[in-house]
């Protein structure tokens, strides 16, 4: 929160979705005989990409909306959030399903696993490629301000 509030939206979300990018790069690599010590830099990578991405998007939507319809923005935002999580597994899975009838066993699911990843990868990146191109300030009145620097 800090950190958005100091540098902006547009930025955070974009390094947040170009590090989401590389951990799914890093997934990517994985094979049948990966292990913790595999999965583990993704998680790291992709935890703080998340972490960078959420909060300055939530602060940039919530600031694009007046604040008598914050409500409104709240929910379309959440819903938004829970169709695109929904729609990225669906093609995702639809992926790996494609390759892993066109193989059979495991290399065909390694394979589709692998093709997902990086298509999912190409999306996030793109995704920070957006958010630094359209991402605007939060625009704040006078009276935000001042009541801001009251509390301050």
């Amino acid at each position: 929160g800090r950190l958005s509030d100091r540098f902006g939206s547009r930025w955070l979300v974009g390094i947040g979705m170009t590090l989401t990018a590389a951990s799914l790069l890093l997934f990517a690599q994985m094979d049948v005989g990966s292990d913790f010590w595999n999965i583990l830099p993704g998680l790291l990578v992709g935890g703080v990409g998340m972490s960078l991405t959420i909060t300055p998007a939530t602060a940039a939507a919530m600031g694009a909306v007046a604040q008598d319809k914050a409500g409104v923005g709240s929910a379309v935002l959440n819903a938004f959030r829970q169709v695109g999580g929904s729609f990225g597994i669906a093609v995702m899975g639809a992926v790996v399903a494609s390759q892993a009838t066109a193989a059979t066993g495991q290399a065909g699911f390694i394979r589709g696993y692998h093709h997902a990843l990086y298509l999912g990868s190409g999306i996030a990146f793109l995704g920070a490629v957006i958010a630094i191109l359209t991402l605007r300030g939060v625009r704040r009145t006078r009276a935000a301000r001042a009541a801001e620097h009251a509390t301050a």
